[in-house]
């Protein structure tokens, strides 16, 4: 499988995200559901189908475990 999507970010959202435990772990984190692209399945080399998506759920950022 060959999966290749892509957000724009100018028509995602920024969050400010605070973990239920009151830290704050994901910084520089864009949001959306405006992302499209496709999806390609092979069995070997060889192309079984093909899918168009749209409206796909997209999410940008860095992830600070402490």
């Amino acid at each position: 499988m060959i999966t290749d999507i892509t957000c724009e970010k100018k028509d995602m959202v920024f969050v400010n995200y605070e973990a239920p435990d009151g830290k704050k772990r994901h910084n520089r984190l864009w949001n959306g559901g405006n992302g499209q692209g496709t999806v390609k399945l092979y069995k070997g080399d060889e192309l079984i189908d093909e899918v168009i998506a749209k409206h796909i759920g997209c999410e940008y950022g860095e992830y600070d475990p402490e």
